[in-house]
């Protein structure tokens, strides 16, 4: 599909053979976006070509970077639902309906998969490792102009201009940041919303943390901010 900064992104399908009823796998090759993270080698002596190729981590590194990545997106959905009961205990208890819609959005839904070899010298023993570790994401469906970073990790205030499609969006987003803020006595909110307008958001690449000396600290990955494929 393309490439990012950290990771490639490719097509792919899921079967399980314990499907959930809903969510990502819950039918037979179910259509999933697989990412998998990489370093640019670059040709000797030559660190700033252009021209690189793509190398892959060793297994171990590789399960080290996807298992916090997706950590962030466990956390993320938790932060996003904590808003979300705020806005419908809010919603039930006035006394007139809200005379606005309320963006109803989620994360995209993902998992881990490993690939395992055998060690067929020894096959009583059933010993096996892991040889690679991939980020199975559900697929947000859409042109690429569609996808639209809202909010960036390093300013609280929308990218969008109050005369752009996805302006009041964006506020919405930016009110999750405080409601998130609030609850959790500051220590936490998630930055960096990016996705597809009303519909999925794109796994957060930030958590922040607010330390006692009042600097914000990104707690997951680095940040790719020209693609959707980061």
């Amino acid at each position: 599909i393309g490439i990012g900064g950290f990771k490639t992104a490719h097509t792919g399908w899921l079967t399980l053979m314990s499907p959930p009823t809903s969510g990502l796998g819950s039918r037979a090759r179910h259509d999933v976006v697989v990412k998998r993270p990489f370093e640019k080698v670059y040709p000797k002596g030559m660190p700033a070509s252009l021209d690189f190729k793509i190398g892959r981590f060793a297994p171990k590194d590789e399960s080290a970077k996807l298992f916090r990545e997706a950590n962030v997106l466990y956390w993320a959905k938790a932060l996003l639902g904590l808003v979300y009961d705020v806005i419908d205990r809010a919603v039930a208890g006035a006394s007139e309906p809200v005379p606005f819609d309320i963006p109803r959005v989620h994360f995209v839904e993902a998992g881990l998969a490993l690939s395992y070899y055998q060690d067929s010298s020894k096959p009583a023993l059933k010993v096996a490792s892991a040889r690679a570790c991939f980020l199975l994401e559900e697929v947000i469906n859409g042109r690429d102009d569609d996808f639209v970073k809202y909010i960036h990790n390093m300013d609280p205030n929308p990218l969008l201009d109050p005369d752009e499609s996805g302006y009041d969006f964006a506020l919405f987003l930016a009110f999750t940041q405080h409601v998130q803020y609030v609850k959790t006595g500051g220590l936490v909110f998630i930055s960096d919303y990016q996705g597809m307008y009303f519909t999925l958001l794109h796994c957060a690449s930030a958590i922040l943390t607010l330390e006692s000396n009042r600097q914000y600290r990104a707690v997951d990955r680095p940040t790719d901010y020209d693609t959707p494929f980061g």
